[in-house]
C-alpha cells in the first residue's frame, strides 16, 4: 500500500546509500548482479508512480525522493535506457493501467508523472490540500461560507467561527431533521454530506431546536413539463457522461481508505469516491421525487415509462450505477403502490422492467448481478455501493494480522475488489452520443426482449447543453415519510 511504501521508502534510498552485491564471484558478476538489483527498484518504483499517479505530486516526501532517484537514473545509462524501454512498451499498449489513455515520450527532462494524464472532463479530482466551499447555517437558517481545505478539522472549523472555549458544538442535519453531533477530531465533514444534509452551529442547549431548512425539504413542484421535452436517450447519454467524469475523478485508492478508516491515513481524502456514492443516491431519489410530484395520472404513466427507457439506454451504455440507481427508485415503495400508474404502462414495457429487476436479487450474494457483469468488457461503471459491500465484508470478517503476521489473504481479496475499477477504467471511456440507435439485445443476462426502436414519440426539444445541465443540478427529496405522503395524495 501506498502509505506502507511511503513510511519505508526513505530506507531503501536506492543507489544512494544502498549497495547489495554477492559475497563471491568475479568483479564482472558481482556488477551485474547489483545492475539488476538496480533495475528491480527501478520497475518498483516506476510501477509505484503508475499507480498513485497525482497522489504522490502532492506529497514532498515521495517528490523529494523521486527527484533524487531520477538524478541517479539519468546519470546511468544503463538504468536510463532500461527505464525508456519500460514506458517503451506501456507505449504500444496506448493505455495505461488506470485507465488514462496516451503516453508522452520520455527526454532528457524526464518527469516520472510525464506518463500520467489527469481525468477528461469539468469534474477534476478533489485533492486533499484542495479548499472548498464551507456553507455553515445558525438556527436563525442565516448562514456563514468559508474556503477551507477539504480535511479540515472539526475542531479547526469552530475555531474559525467562534472564540475557543465556548460551549458551541457543529451538527449536521437531515430532511427528516436528524440530527448528529460531530466530534471535535473528525474531519472532511463537508464532503462526506449525504443528500440534502447540512451542517449547523448552535449552542449545545440549541440543538434540539434545530429544524431543517426548506432547501432541504426539495422540491414541491416537479419538473414533468421539462422532462417531457427530452428523449430518455439524451437523458441517459449525459447520466452516463457526468458519471464517468466522477468515476474518472475517483482514484481507486480511495476505496481502501473508505473501508480501513480515512483517520488512519494522514493526508488522504475519499472525497472524490463520497462525490460519487452520493450521486447514486441523489438519482435514486430524483425519479421517485419526479412519480411522487406528478399529479396527473396520464402525465405519470408517462413519466413511468420514460424512466424504464432510461433504464433500458443507461445499461446498454454499461453504466450499471446509476441504472441500478433508476431501478432502485423504481422500485421505492412509494412507487410500487402506484397500481393506476402502473396498469396504464404498456405491457411489453412492463416486461421489460421485470427482466431488469432480476439484477437486482440479492439471493445467492447478488449472483444475478456478478454473472452479467462477468459477461461486460471494459468500460463500464459498476454497481459502486456493492462493491464497498463486498469490501467492508472482506475487511470487517478477517483480521489485518494472524499470529502476528500480516493476513496477506485478506490483502489479496481487498486487491482483488480494488482491481475491479482498475478493470472498468482499463479501456477510454468515448462519450454517449445522443443520437446513437440503440441494438434490439439489450439485456445480457435474462431473456431478450425484440423492440423495433427505443425513440420517444416526440423528438428532444433541448440542447445537450440544457439536458447536461439539468442532470447536474437535480432537485430532490429524499424524505421517504414525505414521499410516502405524496404517493398516498396522487393515489388513494
Amino acid at each position: 500500500m501506498y502509505m506502507g511504501l511511503r513510511e519505508r521508502r526513505w530506507r531503501l534510498n536506492p543507489l544512494c546509500t544502498y549497495h547489495v552485491e554477492p559475497s563471491e564471484g568475479s568483479e564482472l558478476e558481482k556488477a551485474a548482479y547489483s545492475l539488476n538489483k538496480k533495475q528491480k527498484i527501478i520497475r518498483l518504483v516506476a510501477q509505484w508512480v503508475v499507480l498513485y499517479g497525482p497522489l504522490l505530486k502532492d506529497d514532498p516526501p515521495a517528490q523529494e525522493f523521486l527527484e533524487k532517484l531520477r538524478g541517479e537514473v539519468m546519470g546511468d545509462s544503463r538504468l536510463s535506457s532500461m527505464l525508456r524501454e519500460q514506458l517503451r512498451d506501456r507505449r504500444r499498449t496506448r493505455v495505461l493501467e488506470n485507465g488514462y489513455q496516451t503516453l508522452s515520450k520520455l527526454n532528457h527532462q524526464f518527469d516520472w508523472f510525464s506518463n500520467h494524464e489527469e481525468p477528461v472532463g469539468k469534474c477534476q479530482p478533489i485533492r486533499a490540500q484542495d479548499k472548498v466551499l464551507y456553507e455553515i447555517f445558525r438556527p436563525d437558517h442565516s448562514s456563514i461560507t468559508l474556503m477551507l481545505p477539504v480535511n479540515t478539522s472539526v475542531q479547526d472549523l469552530m475555531s474559525s467561527l467562534v472564540n475557543p472555549g465556548g460551549d458551541h458544538v457543529l451538527v449536521k442535519m437531515n430532511s427528516a431533521g436528524d440530527r448528529a453531533q460531530l466530534k471535535l477530531d473528525a474531519t472532511a465533514v463537508y464532503t462526506s454530506l449525504g443528500v440534502n444534509e447540512r451542517l449547523f452551529l448552535c449552542t449545545a442547549n440549541q440543538v434540539e431546536q434545530l429544524m431543517p431548512l426548506k432547501e432541504q425539504q426539495g422540491p414541491e413542484v416537479g419538473t414533468m413539463d421539462t422532462l417531457e421535452q427530452m428523449s430518455s436517450k439524451d437523458i441517459a447519454s449525459q447520466l452516463s457522461n457526468y458519471d464517468w467524469e466522477l468515476f474518472g475523478a475517483m482514484h481507486e485508492v480511495e476505496l481502501v481508505y473508505y473501508i480501513f478508516g480515512r483517520h488512519k491515513f494522514p493526508g488522504a481524502t475519499t472525497a472524490n469516491l463520497e462525490r460519487f456514492v452520493r450521486r447514486f443516491n441523489e438519482v435514486q431519489h430524483w425519479v421517485v421525487t419526479e412519480l411522487c410530484l406528478c399529479g396527473d395520472l396520464v402525465k405519470r404513466a408517462a413519466l413511468l415509462k420514460k424512466f424504464i427507457k432510461i433504464a433500458i439506454v443507461l445499461k446498454e451504455q454499461k453504466n450499471l450505477n446509476s441504472f441500478f440507481a433508476v431501478m432502485f427508485g423504481l422500485s421505492n415503495s412509494a412507487v410500487q403502490r402506484l397500481s393506476k400508474t402502473w396498469e396504464r404502462v404498456p405491457s411489453k414495457t412492463k416486461r421489460m422492467y421485470c427482466a431488469y429487476e432480476r439484477l437486482m436479487d440479492p439471493s445467492r450474494n447478488h449472483r444475478a448481478y456478478r454473472l452479467a457483469v462477468a459477461k461486460l468488457s471494459p468500460p463500464y461503471i459498476p454497481f459502486m455501493p456493492l462493491l464497498l459491500k463486498d469490501m467492508t465484508f472482506i475487511h470487517e470478517g478477517n483480521k489485518n494480522y494472524v499470529e502476528n503476521l500480516v493476513n496477506f489473504e485478506k490483502m489479496r481479496m481487498i486487491a482483488k475488489t480494488v482491481k475491479i475499477v482498475r478493470e472498468c477504467r482499463s479501456q477510454p471511456y468515448v462519450p454517449a452520443s445522443p443520437q446513437k440507435g440503440l441494438t434490439d439485445r439489450m439485456f445480457l443476462d435474462a431473456p431478450a426482449v425484440r423492440v423495433s426502436t427505443y425513440s420517444d414519440q416526440s423528438l428532444s426539444l433541448r440542447s445537450p447543453t440544457i439536458v447536461h445541465q439539468y442532470i447536474q443540478n437535480l432537485k430532490v427529496i429524499d424524505n421517504q415519510r414525505t414521499l410516502t405522503q405524496l404517493s398516498r395524495a396522487v393515489e388513494r
